[in-house]
């Protein structure tokens, strides 16, 4: 409890983490294929679905002070969870290195003196030194930056909202090739699923369900969902949703670059720390003692890696993968723990009386991947969470019915539990 942190900083830590690059992507896809209406409901539904969500796996990480990967030892069982903790892991650093690629070249196309590789190294290094300090530094960090990023979106909204035609001629938009407000949500909800999957990384921290609430709404709807709506009336006005760009054309170039290089170290950091969570967790229970701090630079790596592989141009097939794995993770986490009421369990027990591999867990994983990949109605993301957190209840309720639920438990361990 001496480690808990107040409301305010976890509301700038969550925050911080969603006011991402990603959000000016999925804002010029949804700014460019919606009309205003469209576009603004898709982002406040998919982003009231994801802060819903986070509520719930964010309470579960309160109550028991454990990160998601631990949660998944819970869930997965000790060995089922190094594959959900690699995967993931690897998801997490993955999707900032596209990132890394996309706003580097953006940045050296604006400024060409500057190389984009020394972008991303730069980019790299930085994000190493706040995430490698864990929560503390990423506090320090976002309490400089978002306050930063806030006033700079603001000024440019306000700019671009004043000239030719005003807001009438958002409302006026009419999409020249249109999406429809079902890929609209899904793109919405893709963007930031697995945020959700890793938001008990930062929900320990709380120090009351209350605050777990209220800073996962500021950071889907205040952080996510309002940066998405800017860039998307962005699209709408002068054709583009890329805020550096914007500001280029409005005279202001150089907040416009410090505001992509915060946006994208903010969310950097918060993706670096988690997947560092994510390999110490797989190497302590594969029996090697390898310090967080030596995961954090192998995490870096991986999104250097990626950058460098020239992966911008398949930003949306990312989402997709995204979009297939992340959902059917947080729909069995979500099923554990509320549809079969495990939540009600005494805490300092849960990894206790986690077994080797709880098979229903991965089953169901790999179900609602499926379904999420191969469905064409509604929501991918959502029907691959429906679907992981159906067939993983009705798993664990058979096996029960037919065992028994004490005999039905694989043999508890406490291995890898340090």
């Amino acid at each position: 409890m001496a480690e808990r942190r107040g409301l305010w900083q976890m509301i700038l830590v969550q925050v911080g983490w969603h006011i991402s690059v990603s959000a000016f992507l999925l804002g010029s896809t949804v700014g460019s294929g919606t009309n205003f209406r469209t576009g603004i409901t898709a982002i406040l539904i998919g982003n009231l679905v994801l802060s819903g969500l986070a509520v719930l796996i964010g309470i579960v990480g309160f109550r028991a002070g454990l990160t998601s990967y631990l949660i998944s030892r819970v869930v997965f069982g000790v060995r089922g969870s190094v594959l959900v903790s690699v995967v993931l892991g690897i998801i997490a650093m993955g999707f900032i290195g596209v990132l890394m690629d996309a706003w580097s070249a953006a940045i050296h196309r604006l400024v060409p003196a500057v190389p984009a590789w020394t972008i991303i190294v730069g980019l790299a290094i930085a994000i190493t030194t706040t995430a490698i300090t864990g929560f503390k530094g990423l506090a320090r960090f976002k309490s400089v930056a978002v306050p930063v990023e806030i006033l700079i979106a603001l000024i440019a909204l306000v700019i671009i909202m004043t000239r030719d035609g005003g807001f009438a001629k958002v409302l006026a938009h009419n999409p020249a090739a249109p999406i429809t407000l079902t890929a609209a949500l899904g793109a919405a909800v893709s963007t930031w699923i697995s945020g959700v999957a890793l938001v008990s990384d930062v929900s320990r921290y709380a120090r009351s369900i209350r605050d777990v609430v209220i800073s996962s709404i500021a950071g889907f709807v205040g952080g996510a969902g309002i940066f998405e709506a800017i860039a998307s009336i962005s699209a709408m006005k002068v054709g583009n949703g890329n805020f550096v760009l914007v500001l280029e054309g409005l005279g202001l170039l150089l907040p416009g670059v410090i505001m992509l290089i915060l946006a994208l170290w903010n969310t950097a950091d918060n993706n670096l720390y988690s997947s560092s969570l994510a390999f110490t967790n797989a190497s302590r229970i594969l029996g090697a003692a390898v310090p967080r701090a030596a995961w954090v630079v192998v995490a870096v790596l991986i999104a250097v890696v990626t950058a460098f592989a020239g992966f911008a141009a398949e930003f949306l097939k990312f989402l997709t993968i995204i979009g297939v794995l992340a959902p059917p993770f947080v729909g069995i986490v979500v099923s554990h723990f509320w549809l079969l009421g495990r939540v009600r369990e005494a805490s300092d027990r849960l990894l206790s009386t986690a077994p080797l591999v709880r098979w229903e867990a991965l089953i169901a994983w790999v179900a609602g991947s499926l379904v999420g990949y191969h469905t064409t109605f509604f929501v991918k993301a959502l029907n691959g969470l429906i679907a992981g957190a159906i067939v993983y209840a009705v798993l664990v309720l058979i096996r029960e019915k037919v065992f028994g639920r004490q005999a039905a438990a694989d043999p508890v361990t406490t291995e890898g539990t340090a």
